[in-house]
């Protein structure tokens, strides 16, 4: 990507500089960079990972950020010079990176009203009341490669063989074979989708008489409990508000820009 580039060259420009520690500002000519440009810069960097605010209590780090800042005003001061913004070359490249610096425009106007604390709760009540009544499956299966194989396995459990036995005999699923094709509790969205469609027709303690076929070979799967609800296992509300207003954030972002597809019709024929 074009801007990349751009990017990596004034990171090399940046890193061919020395620093001192505890800078505060830009000079260039001796005259000071507009301190806006500077908090811009500082803020976008902060946006664009967790660990960026930490880097800036950094002076070493910071003054590396405020000698980027300093090559970007001097590359700008340059072109200007050279009346590089009149140039046609110029007018191509913006074109190219205009629908870049929009989309970033447009997503931060999607992002002016923030999460609230009251709309986090609202959600983690939401997903606590689903995972109260969701169906939980604890599943075992044994995995075969071809329907010969899994026909014989189950002509054996006909005939009262142990499930778990023939799991540990013949199945190539590395994660269950030892345990006898136990795969623990889920709710199935794990898997599969055949592999689910068929386990949720079982009854406990059933398993299935006609091999599962998916791309990963031939299963058969026995239920071995079921239950209603795993709102136990999720964490208080406190130790994950950040992480539910990060994905509500994101999820209104998204539908902003699902909205955009709608609006002007993109379409892929």
């Amino acid at each position: 990507m074009k801007m990349r580039k751009i990017v990596k060259v004034l990171l090399i420009l940046t890193s061919l500089s020395t620093a001192t520690a505890f800078a505060e500002t830009v000079y260039i000519n001796g005259k000071p960079v507009d301190q806006k440009v500077i908090d811009q810069a500082m803020n976008q960097f902060k946006k664009s990972s967790p660990m960026a605010a930490q880097q800036m209590n950094n002076p070493q780090f910071k003054k590396q950020l405020l000698q980027s800042v300093g090559m970007q005003q001097a590359i700008l001061m340059e072109g200007n010079s050279m009346g590089l913004d009149k140039s046609p070359e110029y007018q191509q490249k913006l074109q190219e990176i205009k629908p870049m610096i929009y989309a970033q425009i447009l997503q931060d106007k999607a992002s002016n009203s923030p999460v609230t604390d009251a709309q986090a709760q609202a959600k983690y009540d939401q997903m606590k009341k689903q995972m109260s009544s969701q169906k939980q499956y604890e599943v075992s299966h044994i995995l075969v490669k071809d329907q010969k194989t899994a026909d014989d396995i189950e002509a054996q459990l006909k005939k009262g063989a142990n499930f778990a036995d023939l799991a540990k005999k013949y199945s190539t699923d590395p994660g269950s074979k030892a345990k006898g094709g136990d795969l623990g509790w889920s709710d199935g969205s794990n898997y599969v989708p055949q592999f689910t469609a068929a386990l949720t027709k079982l009854q406990k303690g059933q398993y299935t008489t006609t091999p599962v076929k998916s791309q990963f070979g031939y299963h058969i799967i026995k239920l071995n409990d079921v239950k209603t609800g795993n709102a136990g296992n999720i964490p208080p509300f406190a130790k994950v508000k950040d992480q539910i207003k990060q994905q509500l954030q994101m999820e209104k972002t998204r539908a902003f820009f699902d909205g955009l597809k709608a609006k002007y019709k993109v379409e892929i024929k």
